[in-house]
């Protein structure tokens, strides 16, 4: 059976969240033949042609360290760029989504983050892989409705949504791996839509 494979990043400079969750291809819209191809924007709110987590499965979720504030910014990079080449082979991911930088809080946070997301673009985009990306408001808002929502109801949103992500909170999942899947959620979501063919915004690897 064809499965779609995605896995979620949320970029950090010190922690970073990672998530994957699969589908068998024939759930999806575009597994189905369904949908054309049609311009989505960042504020839809997508809705799946199958209720819930119906046939979803999480692969893996967790995070990558790469160090606190005294190690160099460039030392973490690297570890991030050889740790996410490592999950892209350990995991064989169809597609690689990512969460947009936020410039709501701090420039100079949403300017770091900006360096590790590049990272992660290139070393998906090394390994042929097909990238998505959206904005935090987008991933809050296909997951909990609210685009506003606070991590914790994400994260509880996720659980009732996919059975095997209830029992990893129950495990203490951290929040950053939650915000991951929800990254991958997303598009999943997308997918699963009538609308599906193109994302959001979509960039670098074989999808391009």
């Amino acid at each position: 059976m064809a499965l779609v494979r995605i896995l979620g990043i949320d970029p950090g400079t010190q922690v970073v969240g990672y998530g994957c969750l699969e589908l068998p291809a024939a759930s999806t819209a575009v597994g189905a033949g369904a949908g054309r191809p049609l311009a989505m924007r960042g504020s839809n709110v997508v809705r799946a042609t199958v209720p819930g987590g119906a046939g979803v499965k999480l692969v893996d979720a967790g995070v990558l360290r790469l160090g606190d504030r005294r190690v160099g910014v460039p030392v973490r990079l690297l570890s991030l760029a050889q740790q996410i080449a490592g999950l892209l082979q350990d995991l064989s991911p169809t597609e690689v989504a990512v969460e947009e930088a936020f410039f709501g809080k701090s420039v100079q946070a949403a300017l770091r983050i900006g360096e590790a997301r590049g990272v992660v673009l290139a070393e998906a985009a090394r390994a042929g892989m097909s990238l998505h990306q959206y904005t935090p408001a987008r991933i809050k808002r296909c997951v909990t409705g609210n685009g506003s929502a606070r991590k914790g109801s994400v994260a509880k949103m996720l659980a009732q949504l996919i059975p095997d992500v209830a029992a990893a909170v129950r495990g203490d999942l951290p929040e950053d791996a939650t915000d991951a899947l929800a990254v991958a959620w997303t598009r999943l979501e997308e997918l699963r839509s009538p609308l599906a063919g193109r994302s959001g915004r979509q960039s670098g690897g074989a999808g391009a």
